[in-house]
């Protein structure tokens, strides 16, 4: 009798824990590398609740309640059932900036010297970089190595990239590119659809664009 009344004790115990223990799970924000630092700067300033920020692939696999990419990203989420239709929100523009070693060794002032030297570039590798790829393909005899990593990109002597991924040597624009339109949209399967729906509302607000491009990298919309 007395090892039910514990058991019972236990049951009741795990109910009335099981919600609160919910409420405090964090909301999980899938990104991808060119908008996961101003991601990661816009989430402290949502009141809602946690951020879990996690930098994959938007179609990767694994459970996410919140998605935000490059339009193209989002495109192709949304297209293949990663993303809800109709529930994404565009956030800011991203430029695409030269980035170079302090000093500018190579003394590389624009995306055509780049190409007219024959200098490596590190480009930002992924869907996103479709219209950067073409341009720096776009003549010249420069040779082109691609990279999502972070550090990687911020450690090469000339690199193409969004500004968001840039380092802090010098930073040259590359009007050649079109800037990359961050987007958000609540992903299908989310456990908190709610606040997953709340977080993109947040990031699509004026505050939540202030936020994003205080990460000194984005233009909001």
């Amino acid at each position: 009798m007395t090892l039910r009344r514990v058991a019972l004790s236990t049951l009741l115990l795990v109910l009335v824990l099981a919600p609160s223990a919910r409420a405090q799970e964090p909301l999980r924000v899938r990104v991808t590398p060119a908008v996961a630092p101003c991601v990661t700067a816009a989430s402290p300033s949502w009141p809602g609740a946690r951020v879990a920020v996690e930098t994959a692939g938007l179609r990767d696999p694994g459970p996410a309640d919140v998605l935000v990419g490059t339009g193209v990203e989002m495109t192709r989420a949304l297209e293949g059932g990663q993303g809800v239709v109709n529930s994404d929100v565009e956030i800011a523009e991203i430029p695409w900036v030269l980035s170079v070693a302090s000093g500018n060794p190579l003394r590389v002032r624009s995306l055509a010297e780049a190409r007219e030297k024959g200098v490596e570039v590190v480009v930002l590798g992924g869907p996103a970089a479709y219209e950067a790829r073409r341009a720096l393909a776009g003549g010249g005899t420069s040779r082109l190595r691609e990279s999502t990593d972070r550090q990687v990109l911020r450690a090469a002597s000339v690199a193409l990239l969004p500004l968001s991924l840039a380092g802090s040597g010098e930073r040259i624009a590359v009007p050649e590119v079109p800037a990359l339109r961050a987007t958000a949209a609540v992903a299908v399967g989310a456990a908190q659809p709610e606040r997953a729906e709340q977080f993109v509302r947040f990031l699509g607000s004026e505050a939540g664009q202030r936020a994003f491009a205080a990460c000194g990298s984005a233009t909001s919309r």
